[in-house]
């Protein structure tokens, strides 16, 4: 289901175990680099993983397989499988926020960032405050009119919100997101994707959501 295989425990956190994770030649994560709370609680055996099926985008500092994306047996799904915890990495010349975008636009099956089929940008978005508690506020500009889509996904790439679908004029437009799903109900903290397609452009953003 996740294109791994399990190869051991790992030791126990006064030992060590993860102190790095390197993201590995054409992997999602090629060129990205975290340090880890080594010897820490987060640190307490964690597993190492080989491919089976998959493919291992995160090598630690021992050279030991820790994270792996997989599409399926026929390409009919995506997922990732990560042996150590999200939350432990540390931000640095590369931060968690735009890991999380990657591993968002990969489950999604998406660019990394933003996709353009013009060669003039005719849509940009901020979102803030970010990270937010009650409310983010999204920023909204068109260079013309333009029909606009704007969806939410969890880490699981699930759609929980249809933020907006209609046709917007050309200018700027505020939407509010409450940090709720359809059925009105309050979502846990943690990373969230905003999506806006428009027939020419996508775009991807990651926002946080601390209750």
């Amino acid at each position: 289901m996740f294109g791994c295989t399990y190869l051991g425990d790992g030791n126990p956190a006064s030992s060590g175990n993860v102190q790095s994770v390197t993201g590995q030649t054409g992997s999602i994560t090629e060129g990205k680099s975290y340090s880890y709370l080594y010897k820490q609680g987060p640190d307490n055996y964690v597993d190492y993983i080989g491919p089976n099926g998959g493919t291992i985008f995160f090598k630690s500092q021992d050279n030991r397989g820790r994270a792996v994306n997989y599409n399926g047996q026929s390409n009919n799904y995506r997922s990732i499988h990560s042996a150590f915890i999200f939350g432990a990495l540390r931000n640095g010349s590369n931060t968690k926020n735009e890991l999380m975008g990657i591993y968002m636009n990969y489950l999604l099956g998406g660019p990394e960032v933003t996709e353009q089929l013009a060669d003039v940008k005719g849509l940009n978005l901020i979102a803030y405050p970010n990270p937010f508690s009650k409310r983010v506020t999204l920023n909204l500009s068109l260079r013309k009119d333009s029909y606009v889509r704007i969806q939410i996904y969890n880490t699981a790439g699930q759609v929980i919100r249809d933020l907006l679908n209609q046709n917007l004029t050309e200018g700027s437009h505020h939407l509010h997101w409450n940090g709720s799903d359809d059925s009105g109900k309050r979502l846990a903290n943690g990373m969230y994707l905003l999506r806006v397609e428009t027939p020419m452009e996508v775009i991807n953003r990651v926002v946080i959501l601390i209750n």
